[in-house]
């Protein structure tokens, strides 16, 4: 079922500008698999290979989300 109380919020930095003044394209790199799979291991060694090439970039664990954001969910 999908909620009727929420709304697109439109951004007010386009990608386009984000990119121009980063230098670089935009991308996501989702990284999926199983608990203890590598998967954190994996995004900061891809992480440091883009910062050296200077890129910006942002690693956003799991985990690290639990921590505070979602701290009262758990797994299915």
């Amino acid at each position: 079922m999908k909620s009727s109380n929420i709304s697109w919020q439109q951004a007010i930095i386009t990608r386009q500008q984000r990119e121009s003044q980063n230098g670089h394209a935009s991308v996501i790199l989702w990284f999926t698999g199983l608990s203890g799979a590598g998967k954190s291991t994996l995004s900061h060694a891809v992480e440091a290979r883009l910062h050296a090439l200077n890129c910006q970039t942002f690693v956003i664990d799991g985990d690290n989300v639990r921590h505070g954001l979602c701290a009262d969910l758990g797994f299915f």
